[in-house]
């Protein structure tokens, strides 16, 4: 199987979560498949993100501290840790994981017959209050309206029909943004994350939507299974509804071709600012 590096960045995240998050992959990849993590801090301002954790840091083999100097939001995070990673496949993370024994095989596996795909586990929920684990029980798959917002779905009747096993992959429109795998000199080959989307947003859609329409796949593998805790994020930590609506904006103008106009009759607030940038731009 090929190397994997995993690539987790982090704005002001606990403490406790973020270690456990780190600790979780240590204790359950393959060494000999694990190539490194890399930790990217996105201008953390919290005391407990500094110097205790660059020593905590520094006693873990095979894991590195990148701190950058301004802030990039989870798109340049996660571009910052990719242009430093060397392992085969990219393993992107969010910081509030928690991830199983053989969590990470299948990824690599799917991955190394073809370099095309972009692969996900089944993401199960984690209580943010209680860290309570919930497992899914039925098999979905990523989707989004036409207000470019993600969401999951079950695999349609149809669809089920043509499934071998409970356990083959799932064919899925998009991916989830919480982790997801993809070969590192294909990533760099399609352009990566697009630089041109502000902070973080619907870059798991733009992502999703360029794989697909660039000959590759998108799949989750029921095989994989990784926790993830979905919290109620401080308000300072939410990208504000501008910055989200601009990188939808963005999407649809690139991506949709003449579908985009169903978009903007969905989504007024995107139709309306297009009309001031258009004016401003005139102006």
């Amino acid at each position: 199987l090929p190397s994997a590096s995993i690539i987790i960045c982090f704005h002001n995240e606990a403490w406790s979560t973020l270690l456990r998050t780190v600790n979780s992959v240590m204790n359950t990849a393959p060494k000999r498949f694990l190539k490194e993590i890399i930790l990217v801090d996105d201008l953390s301002n919290q005391g407990h993100l500094k110097a205790a954790l660059s020593e905590y840091i520094s006693k873990l083999d095979g894991v590195r501290l990148i701190r950058s100097n301004k802030r990039l939001g989870v798109i340049g995070g996660r571009m910052l840790g990719a242009a430093r990673a060397t392992g085969d496949v990219l393993i992107f993370m969010d910081s509030h994981c928690e991830c199983h024994n053989g969590w990470l095989e299948p990824l690599l596996d799917r991955i190394s017959f073809d370099r095309t795909r972009v692969v996900s586990p089944v993401i199960d929920v984690i209580d943010w209050k209680t860290f309570q684990y919930y497992h899914s029980v039925d098999s979905q798959r990523g989707v989004f309206n036409w207000n470019l917002d993600f969401h999951w779905e079950s695999i349609p009747e149809n669809e089920q029909k043509w499934r071998k096993s409970p356990i083959s992959p799932i064919k899925s429109p998009a991916i989830s943004g919480g982790v997801l795998g993809i070969n590192r000199h294909y990533f760099q080959n399609i352009g990566a994350y697009d630089p041109g989307m502000l902070m973080w947003g619907i870059e798991n859609l733009e992502l999703s939507l360029r794989v697909w329409l660039c000959g590759g796949s998108v799949e989750v593998l029921p095989c994989s299974r990784v926790g993830h805790v979905y919290q109620k994020h401080a308000r300072s930590s939410l990208p504000d509804k501008e910055t989200v609506v601009k990188n939808k904006i963005r999407v649809a103008e690139i991506w949709l071709d003449s579908f985009k106009e169903i978009f903007y009759k969905r989504d007024l607030a995107a139709y309306l600012l297009t009309k001031v940038i258009i004016c401003a731009l005139l102006n």
